[in-house]
């Protein structure tokens, strides 16, 4: 039915059955596109000169204010455990909220009154950081939040970073996206790489690029994990080497794929085989030919996994299976065995 045959047919009818007919049309709109679009507002002023479907533009302040009492209350867990703060009808909502204000964040609108595109960059950092602690520790009910607003990691951490460099600029935004990607836990579905590939392909100038190496390495001196890989070794007692072998290793991975993304695939090998580590000499084989397979580097490939071979290193068979269909087809396979 068009808009005008819809007018048409409400003309006609008592003034009692178009409360009734309004009301449930106001029942079936989900509660997220009430707020979308202002629609209690459009009910209370229908003389605005607003048009109907308009979304309504959120104050700055007001935003600043809301968002950081939300991330207070999130992080005493009054979304998920009973509390006199938050009700119990009150706590599924979150996610509207979230997804609300996310979409709010990221307009790029100059000609708001209140621009103030700094406290939008800080305001969206805010909401992905505790969005990523709520998938290490629980804080909201359900068992992924990124799923529960209907928003990927990878795009959030996207727009993320987007705002950050308008904000402040791309060289400013090289330390913050290192440690937005290495600081903060992942949803299930999300790869710390994808993260890393994310962030790379914004930093579209050579010296971006050389400064994360510069950094990358910096942070891996501080780390320092040969120091506390030897503490280990003397049975002095590290509670987080785990995490810390971790940190490392993605760090590793990051600074080769900002070597290969600059067409330096031997130094970025010859940063990888320096700093990564895993004590099984095979694993750590079958970590770098899968990022060389990704740059669709086939001989550098070859060349590594027939290099291991000759110095006694046990190659998984999914290595000698690639192995064996590059030198039969002349070709990568599809997909890393």
């Amino acid at each position: 039915m068009k808009v005008g045959e819809l007018r048409e047919k409400l003309s006609k009818l008592k003034k009692e059955q178009v409360i009734k007919l309004a009301v449930e049309f106001y029942k079936l709109v989900p509660k997220s596109k009430k707020e979308d679009y202002d629609l209690d507002g459009l009910i209370n002023n229908p003389q605005d000169k607003k048009k109907a479907g308009q979304k309504s533009t959120i104050n700055l302040q007001q935003l600043d204010q809301d968002i950081n009492k939300f991330l207070d209350d999130a992080e005493n867990q009054y979304y998920l455990i009973p509390n006199r703060v938050i009700p119990k009808k009150e706590r599924p909502k979150w996610r509207f909220k979230v997804k609300r204000w996310y979409k709010e964040l990221i307009k790029i609108d100059t000609k708001r009154t209140d621009s103030d595109i700094r406290l939008q960059s800080n305001l969206l950092s805010d909401l992905y950081e505790i969005m990523c602690e709520s998938c290490g520790f629980p804080l909201f009910p359900g068992h992924d939040s990124f799923q529960s607003i209907g928003v990927d990691q990878t795009e959030f951490f996207k727009s993320v970073i987007t705002l950050i460099q308008e904000a402040e600029g791309k060289r400013a935004s090289v330390v913050k996206g290192i440690n937005l990607i290495l600081n903060n836990y992942l949803n299930h579905l999300t790869l710390y790489t994808e993260l890393m590939d994310v962030f790379i392909q914004s930093l579209d100038v050579p010296d971006l690029k050389y400064e994360g190496i510069e950094i990358t390495n910096r942070l891996l001196k501080e780390l320092d994990l040969k120091s506390l890989l030897k503490d280990k070794s003397d049975g002095k007692y590290s509670q987080n080497i785990f995490g810390e072998q971790k940190r490392n290793n993605n760090l590793v991975k990051f600074g080769f794929k900002l070597y290969a993304s600059l067409s330096e695939l031997d130094e970025g090998i010859k940063f990888f085989k320096e700093h990564y580590y895993d004590e099984n000499e095979g694993v750590k084989l079958y970590i770098l030919v899968d990022l060389l397979f990704e740059n669709e580097a086939k001989d550098r490939l070859l060349k590594e996994i027939e290099e291991a071979s000759k110095k006694g290193i046990k190659l998984r068979q999914s290595l000698l299976d690639l192995m064996k269909e590059i030198k039969d087809t002349g070709e990568l396979p599809l997909y890393m065995p």
